[in-house]
Protein backbone atom coordinates (compact mmCIF):
# COMPACT_ATOMS: atom_id res chain seq x y z
CA UNK A 1 0.00 0.00 0.00
CA UNK A 2 1.45 2.95 -1.34
CA UNK A 3 0.51 6.46 1.22
CA UNK A 4 1.40 9.18 -1.43
CA UNK A 5 0.07 8.66 -4.65
CA UNK A 6 2.05 8.34 -7.75
CA UNK A 7 2.25 11.71 -9.01
CA UNK A 8 2.42 12.96 -6.11
CA UNK A 9 5.73 11.40 -5.45
CA UNK A 10 7.27 12.88 -9.01
CA UNK A 11 6.30 16.34 -7.89
CA UNK A 12 7.96 16.00 -4.99
CA UNK A 13 11.05 14.33 -6.42
CA UNK A 14 10.99 17.22 -8.37
CA UNK A 15 10.47 20.16 -5.58
CA UNK A 16 13.03 18.03 -3.08
CA UNK A 17 15.71 18.48 -5.67
CA UNK A 18 16.10 22.42 -5.24
CA UNK A 19 15.91 21.89 -1.58
CA UNK A 20 18.43 18.98 -1.19
CA UNK A 21 21.33 20.16 -2.48
CA UNK A 22 24.57 16.91 -2.59
CA UNK A 23 27.06 19.16 -1.55
CA UNK A 24 25.17 20.62 1.38
CA UNK A 25 23.84 17.09 2.47
CA UNK A 26 27.94 15.69 2.24
CA UNK A 27 28.63 18.51 4.38
CA UNK A 28 26.14 17.22 6.92
CA UNK A 29 26.78 13.70 6.41
CA UNK A 30 30.58 14.61 6.98
CA UNK A 31 29.82 16.54 10.33
CA UNK A 32 27.27 13.63 11.74
CA UNK A 33 30.24 11.24 11.09
CA UNK A 34 33.00 13.98 13.38
CA UNK A 35 29.80 14.04 16.27
CA UNK A 36 29.56 10.07 16.32
CA UNK A 37 32.60 9.67 17.74
CA UNK A 38 32.32 9.20 21.57
CA UNK A 39 35.88 10.66 22.27
CA UNK A 40 34.49 14.01 20.54
CA UNK A 41 31.60 13.60 22.18
CA UNK A 42 32.98 13.97 25.87
CA UNK A 43 35.44 16.37 24.32
CA UNK A 44 32.31 18.27 23.76
CA UNK A 45 30.82 18.09 27.11
CA UNK A 46 34.45 18.66 29.03
CA UNK A 47 34.44 22.59 27.14
CA UNK A 48 30.49 22.58 27.67
CA UNK A 49 31.45 22.54 30.90
CA UNK A 50 35.12 23.77 31.53
CA UNK A 51 35.13 26.51 28.22
CA UNK A 52 38.96 26.68 28.11
CA UNK A 53 41.24 23.65 28.78
CA UNK A 54 44.61 22.36 27.13
CA UNK A 55 45.13 19.01 25.62
CA UNK A 56 46.69 17.32 27.97
CA UNK A 57 43.60 18.16 30.75
CA UNK A 58 40.73 17.04 27.91
CA UNK A 59 42.90 14.17 27.80
CA UNK A 60 42.79 13.51 31.88
CA UNK A 61 39.11 14.37 31.96
CA UNK A 62 38.24 12.04 28.89
CA UNK A 63 40.69 9.35 30.12
CA UNK A 64 42.22 9.32 26.75
CA UNK A 65 45.83 9.61 26.03
CA UNK A 66 47.57 13.57 24.98
CA UNK A 67 48.00 11.59 21.54
CA UNK A 68 44.31 10.39 20.67
CA UNK A 69 42.84 13.79 22.42
CA UNK A 70 44.90 15.64 20.20
CA UNK A 71 43.89 13.76 16.99
CA UNK A 72 40.39 14.18 18.10
CA UNK A 73 40.78 18.10 18.77
CA UNK A 74 42.31 18.47 15.03
CA UNK A 75 39.09 16.50 13.81
CA UNK A 76 36.42 18.87 15.81
CA UNK A 77 38.99 21.78 14.70
CA UNK A 78 38.82 21.34 11.20
CA UNK A 79 35.10 20.80 11.02
CA UNK A 80 34.95 24.13 12.79
CA UNK A 81 33.54 22.96 16.11
CA UNK A 82 36.20 23.87 18.45
CA UNK A 83 38.51 26.78 17.84
CA UNK A 84 42.08 27.05 19.40
CA UNK A 85 44.85 29.36 20.64
CA UNK A 86 48.22 29.82 21.56
CA UNK A 87 49.01 30.71 25.20
CA UNK A 88 52.53 30.58 25.80
CA UNK A 89 53.64 27.34 25.32
CA UNK A 90 50.36 25.93 25.32
CA UNK A 91 47.07 25.58 22.92
CA UNK A 92 44.03 25.97 24.19
CA UNK A 93 41.00 24.33 23.00
CA UNK A 94 37.05 26.32 23.36
CA UNK A 95 33.54 25.48 21.69
CA UNK A 96 33.61 27.81 18.55
CA UNK A 97 29.89 27.58 19.15
CA UNK A 98 27.01 28.11 21.70
CA UNK A 99 25.40 25.77 18.86
CA UNK A 100 27.58 22.62 20.31
CA UNK A 101 25.71 23.11 23.73
CA UNK A 102 22.10 23.33 22.15
CA UNK A 103 23.09 20.10 20.06
CA UNK A 104 24.17 18.64 23.48
CA UNK A 105 20.98 19.49 25.08
CA UNK A 106 18.74 18.19 22.07
CA UNK A 107 20.61 14.88 21.90
CA UNK A 108 19.82 14.40 25.71
CA UNK A 109 16.50 15.07 25.29
CA UNK A 110 15.95 12.96 22.19
CA UNK A 111 17.71 9.67 24.38
CA UNK A 112 14.76 10.26 26.79
CA UNK A 113 12.36 9.70 24.31
CA UNK A 114 9.97 6.61 24.93
CA UNK A 115 10.32 4.03 21.99
CA UNK A 116 7.17 2.90 22.15
CA UNK A 117 5.08 6.61 22.02
CA UNK A 118 7.97 8.76 20.92
CA UNK A 119 7.59 10.94 23.62
CA UNK A 120 10.17 12.52 25.85
CA UNK A 121 9.90 11.16 29.57
CA UNK A 122 11.50 13.10 32.36
CA UNK A 123 13.16 10.72 34.30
Amino acid sequence: MNVLEEQVISTECERLKEVMDPDQLAAQAALFKVLGDLNRVKIMHVLTVYERLCVYEISRLIDATVATTSHHLITLRKHGIIRSEKEGKHVIYSLDSQLVSKFIDLANRMRGRCPKCGKIHEC
